[in-house]
């Protein structure tokens, strides 16, 4: 095992037993807190009105808290990759039906376009699924406060090379944020964790793949996703990039 490996081995363990160690007075706080809001619940005077609203926000916060320590804990560990024989076009339809409720109803349009044989890649699917989704939400942000707009997802084979790209007309990057955009903790959203991205890209690299964006302030941004079909060429990725890049 090399030097890198068995630091971040380490860097695993010791962040496993931190957020087990967090975990368990949350885990104590929440419960705590949700028997005091059961006993505020059942009077009807003001004071414990508002003593069930103040209950509310902290059990809010609390679980935000588990939230972050669990979402660290997985990104310190890394993923057992488990590759599969994957249709990636029905699984970007499937992402397409979940989120068509909320696309409506912001006025979203979304296109799938795509090119190859999609439907037998050994992929870890469940994980590759969530990047996607989250790429996708994270498109949707983008567009919010606008008067609808696009989300685009482009998927094809080129060569050895597995090409997503996920493109929306939203607000765009600043462009003072491009170097913290993978940053974990770094976000610019109200109720984001800032883990998102960062837990996007290890999942792309555990497949020995890269993402990369292109991004204009006021009208959109484009992330792209490159990694090679073949699971046995997933250490060559720079060469295959520059002679079949999609």
């Amino acid at each position: 095992m090399s030097a890198s490996s068995s630091r971040l081995e380490f860097l695993g363990q010791l962040a496993g037993g931190l957020a087990h160690e967090i975990k368990n007075p949350l885990s104590t706080i929440k419960l705590t807190l949700q028997l005091l809001e059961e006993d505020f619940v059942k009077e009807d005077s003001p004071t414990a009105k508002r003593a069930v609203r103040k209950l509310e926000v902290l059990l809010r916060e609390v679980q935000h808290l588990d939230d972050i320590v669990q979402e660290f804990l997985t990104f310190a560990r890394g993923h057992d990759i488990k590759l599969t024989r994957t249709n990636l076009r029905e699984m970007v339809v499937e992402l397409f039906e979940f989120l068509a409720d909320d696309a409506q109803a912001r006025g979203i349009r979304l296109h799938f376009d795509y090119e190859g044989e999609l439907n037998n890649l050994l992929l870890d699917s469940t994980l590759i699924r969530q990047a996607i989704l989250n790429l996708l939400r994270n498109a949707f942000d983008a567009l919010e406060g606008k008067d609808g707009g696009e989300v685009i997802l482009r998927a094809r084979i080129k060569g050895d090379l597995l090409g997503i790209e996920i493109i929306d007309t939203g607000c765009g990057i600043a462009a003072s944020n491009y170097d913290r955009m993978f940053r974990p903790y770094f976000t610019t959203k109200k109720k984001g964790t800032g883990m998102g991205l960062p837990m996007v890209r290890r999942i792309v690299e555990e497949h020995g793949g890269q993402i990369t964006f292109e991004s204009e302030e006021g009208k959109g941004t484009r992330f792209l996703i490159l990694m090679p079909v073949d699971p046995e060429k997933r250490g060559s990725l720079k060469s295959m990039v520059r002679s079949e890049q999609p």
